[in-house]
């Protein structure tokens, strides 16, 4: 499956690309800057468009999949551990239909239905991304995790359709895991997950939400 990878920035990103190539997918990195290029290459990216002039568009080019990926990094706060451009995910959203990608999975915060204390409306408004992707005729994933921390993969979730508790921590490693696990899963497809770190292997865990 030839997958296309939006926000190979973080570690997360850069996990997803490895983990792609090494189940033998067709992993497509979309970087902001040409420096990270040959970066992409070393961890397995099969081809790497940079987000300028045409290369945007041509990355969606004959793609199977789309895996959005938001900024998990340090820099974005203890408050907010999960960032997304809305406009960036909803131009991702149009591009992947008009160019005939069937999956589109997105990562996205756990309390991405909650607006932030200081009531700006920023996390409430992740909303509008996801239920674009909902309505968009693509075979969709949306994965809500909880605060994505850099620590070594433990390969165990908790998975449900709605976690009692919104503030675990899951490993970036197993974000990627959970994605690159979700692609061709028939139990993810058309669901928002939400996940933090459990004690079910990664797989097992996401098959038994038919049963939730």
């Amino acid at each position: 499956m030839r997958v296309l990878v939006i926000g190979t920035e973080d570690l997360t990103g850069e996990h997803v690309i490895k983990q792609l190539s090494d189940k033998q997918h067709e992993a497509v990195a979309l970087v902001g800057t040409k420096s990270k290029v040959d970066e992409m290459g070393r961890l397995g990216a099969a081809d790497v468009f940079v987000q300028e002039n045409d290369g945007y568009a041509k990355a969606f080019s004959a793609c199977d999949a789309v895996i959005y990926v938001g900024d998990a990094s340090a820099r974005t706060g203890e408050s907010k551990p999960i960032l997304i451009d809305h406009q960036s995910v909803i131009d991702s959203v149009h591009a992947a239909r008009d160019q005939g990608v069937k999956r589109f999975l997105l990562m996205s915060a756990m309390r991405a239905n909650e607006t932030d204390k200081g009531g700006s409306g920023t996390d409430g408004a992740k909303d509008q991304p996801e239920e674009l992707l909902r309505n968009a005729e693509l075979t969709y994933t949306i994965l809500r995790t909880g605060k994505p921390v850099d620590k070594p993969g433990k390969g165990k979730i908790e998975a449900a359709l709605s976690l009692k508790s919104k503030e675990s921590e899951i490993p970036k490693e197993d974000i990627a895991t959970v994605l690159v696990e979700a692609l061709e899963l028939e139990e993810a497809y058309n669901r928002t997950i939400e996940v933090s770190s459990g004690e079910m292997p990664i797989r097992e865990a996401l098959q038994q939400i038919s049963s939730d």
